[in-house]
């Protein structure tokens, strides 16, 4: 089971398009596969599934690519392969792998998943850079915008990664909220009571509480009356 979503997930990855840079502002730099640290990045550059691209403050990307159009803001980060229009099919299969990912392994592969996404040459900075919750957090933000710009199931997928290789970054409870929501809005109810169930256990204020308790509240009784 694992290895076929895998391999079916792997295909819509494979099926993203190129895109090329239309303006950048400020410092922008870009990951590759064959590269082992970050590099500059042009405008007119094409940039492919496989390379991460990270702002600095008071710096911004606007990227181009077919008929879609998006603007990494400042201080954050994302996977050139997570800009891209998904279907339902394609996010429930997407959250259906994430699950899978989450399983706790038995006989532990201690590799990080940047060293496996990214080869063996990443010099030791970058890896760092990379595992950094700072990182983590850039990359949430580059989530957010999928979803500000409309990309909202390619939000949700990028988020779920980010939860799942950065876990201190779920202890932002409004981020949290945020696309469990999503989630709430696009009717998959299962999908989300897990959401705010986790949630739940967090250290929540009064009005984030009464949210989530009302949220978990709705979705039994939608359940229930399938």
């Amino acid at each position: 089971m694992k290895a076929i979503l895998f391999i079916l997930f792997t295909t819509v990855i494979l099926n993203a398009q190129t895109f090329e840079i239309e303006k950048i502002n400020g410092s922008v730099k870009i990951l590759t596969g064959k590269d082992n640290s970050w590099i500059d990045l042009k405008s007119k550059t094409t940039v492919y599934a496989n390379t991460v691209i990270t702002t600095d403050k008071n710096s911004s990307v606007k990227i181009k690519g077919g008929d879609i159009f998006f603007t990494l803001k400042e201080s954050s980060a994302i996977s050139v392969s997570n800009i891209k229009k998904m279907s339902i099919d394609d996010l429930l299969l997407a959250l259906a792998m994430d699950n899978v990912l989450n399983t706790p392994k038995k006989n532990g592969n201690k590799k990080s998943e940047n060293t496996s996404t990214y080869g063996e040459n990443l010099s030791g900075e970058t890896l760092e850079t990379l595992k950094s919750n700072s990182f983590g957090i850039k990359r949430l933000n580059g989530a957010k915008q999928l979803a500000e710009s409309g990309f909202t199931e390619s939000a949700i997928v990028t988020a779920k990664e980010v939860y799942r290789k950065y876990p201190e970054t779920k202890s932002d409870i409004e981020s949290r909220l945020l696309f469990a929501n999503l989630i709430y809005n696009k009717g998959l109810y299962e999908e989300a009571l897990d959401d705010y169930s986790e949630i739940k256990s967090l250290k929540l204020n009064s009005e984030q509480k009464t949210l989530v308790d009302e949220r978990i509240e709705q979705i039994n009784k939608k359940l229930i009356n399938k």
